[in-house]
């Protein structure tokens, strides 16, 4: 097959310009991708094309040049498409992870091995990394990544990516009985964290209050609609009188004042959902940790054993920075593999014969301050893998807090008080697709309330600034 076609590349100065793709070849044998007539990317074989129909935008592609990926590119990922050829008439969602998984290949790497594919450094990702995305008029989707959608509306569909992940947040860091948990800032991805939240609860039969914190008119209504139990209007509220008021909150401002605000009013937990690739509260990386699904916990005996509810690993190796502790380390000693160093000492451990066929990550790394943490999640700018294993945990001795930098004096506050910072990424769509089968209500909140402005194809500028806008809530660039 060959798709020749015009469409418009995002640059580092976050503007557009016009670019020819052609995709030339088929499933069985692979694909090449060239730009302007030159070559742009080599794909094997496991890829369908599909036609698309429309694409949401989201945060990550209003701060797309912010992340460590190459542009140009044409972005946008959350996408509904049609199929062409044996696929003609059938409607998908597509996964943006492209993967040894999602690509069927017979021969994984070790983090599909893991359970964790979505993880593998080998991976592309739909309009965010290399993978050409949903602002053109044809996608290259991994065979196992294109979902057929069957029982969901497609105008409920274009919103699956963003409602899977935002779902993910609530598998990640589920709600106890009794908890009140907030969503700071539901716009587009935190209105989809109400509506999961809503969804769980009712599906779950579980307990727990929902408030939605805005400063917005238009979103006050809204989160009404996506399933908040209250509003709190923060142009009437001062952030000061909620401290410690929530047992959750979901950050989902994708703005360093946001998760600063979100430390003060979280009792027991952060979950950070959005990213925008600068640094917040002294910390650095904070948008590679969401993309690696990490957590950040004070250190104790109890949180060296950390792992996602549905793992059955254990950990074994562990790695200190050298400042942490002797205590800390004497007690690790007793029960982990430990090694002890700086980021450099654990890159060389990493590539030694100690991980030679196992995942090259520590299963936990303990820093004795919140610099290191940057230094956990990217050592190495010369790539972008962590120290720890995705879904894994960094811990924070907090003997010391006081000779913290005053820039990091609220996250060493924070995690004194033996509270948590986790994230996470993209979810399940079939777990996504089934949430909204099981609350038909949900669905048509969805379709109703969140798709606030939707452009042609040929006006994708004026659909990118739109989003830019508060006044939005989620804009959609349609093809058909």
């Amino acid at each position: 097959m060959n798709l020749k076609f015009r469409a418009k590349d995002y640059l580092s100065s976050d503007s557009f310009e016009p670019a020819e793709y052609e995709y030339i070849g088929n499933q069985k044998d692979g694909w090449e991708i060239k730009r302007n007539g030159e070559p742009y990317l080599q794909l094997g074989p496991g890829y369908i094309p599909l036609k698309t129909i429309s694409c949401g935008v989201c945060s990550t592609d209003i701060d797309r040049r912010f992340l460590p990926f190459p542009l140009p590119q044409i972005i946008g990922h959350e996408v509904l498409a049609e199929g062409l050829e044996e696929n003609q008439g059938k409607q998908f969602v597509v996964e943006i992870n492209d993967t040894y998984e999602a690509r069927g290949d017979k021969e994984p790497d070790l983090f599909c091995k893991e359970g964790i594919p979505t993880h593998s450094p080998e991976r592309r990702v739909l309009g965010i990394d290399r993978l050409p995305g949903g602002f053109g008029p044809y996608i290259l989707a991994p065979i196992n990544a294109a979902i057929s959608l069957e029982g969901v509306s497609p105008k409920a569909a274009v919103l699956m990516e963003p409602f899977a992940a935002a779902l993910q947040a609530i598998i990640a860091s589920p709600p106890k009985k009794g908890d009140h948990v907030a969503v700071l800032g539901p716009r587009r991805l935190g209105s989809l964290i109400l509506a999961a939240l809503s969804s769980y609860r009712k599906s779950n039969h579980a307990e727990f209050r929902i408030t939605a914190i805005t400063r917005h008119d238009h979103l006050v209504k809204l989160s009404k609609e996506m399933g908040a139990d209250d509003v709190i209007d923060l142009r009437i509220t001062n952030v000061e009188n909620l401290k410690n008021k929530f047992d959750i909150v979901y950050d989902t401002t994708s703005t360093p004042s946001g998760f600063e605000s979100a430390i003060q009013i979280a009792k027991r937990e952060v979950h950070l959902k959005t990213t925008n690739g600068q640094p917040m509260a002294g910390i650095n990386h904070l948008t590679e940790l969401v993309v690696d699904e990490l957590s950040i916990l004070p250190y104790s005996e109890e949180n060296t054993k950390f792992h996602w509810e549905k793992e059955t690993r254990s950990n074994k190796n562990i790695f200190v920075f050298e400042n942490v502790s002797e205590d800390v380390k004497a007690k690790l000693k007793q029960n982990f593999t430990v090694y002890v160093g700086d980021e450099k000492t654990a890159e060389s451990i990493l590539s030694s014969k100690d991980f030679l066929g196992h995942l090259p990550r520590f299963d936990v790394v303990v820093v004795s301050n919140p610099s290191e943490i940057g230094l956990v999640i990217r050592p190495n700018p010369n790539h972008e893998n962590s120290l720890v294993r995705p879904r894994g945990a960094i811990l924070v001795d907090t003997t010391n807090t006081n000779q913290w930098p005053s820039d990091q004096s609220l996250v060493g506050e924070f995690l004194k008080q033996g509270k948590e910072i986790h994230s996470s990424r993209c979810g399940d769509f079939h777990m996504a697709i089934s949430l909204l089968r099981e609350n038909p209500e949900i669905t048509k909140s969805l379709e109703t309330n969140l798709i606030s402005h939707r452009y042609p194809a040929d006006k994708l500028e004026e659909a990118y600034n739109k989003a830019k806008d508060p006044s939005s809530v989620k804009v959609v660039v349609d093809f058909q």
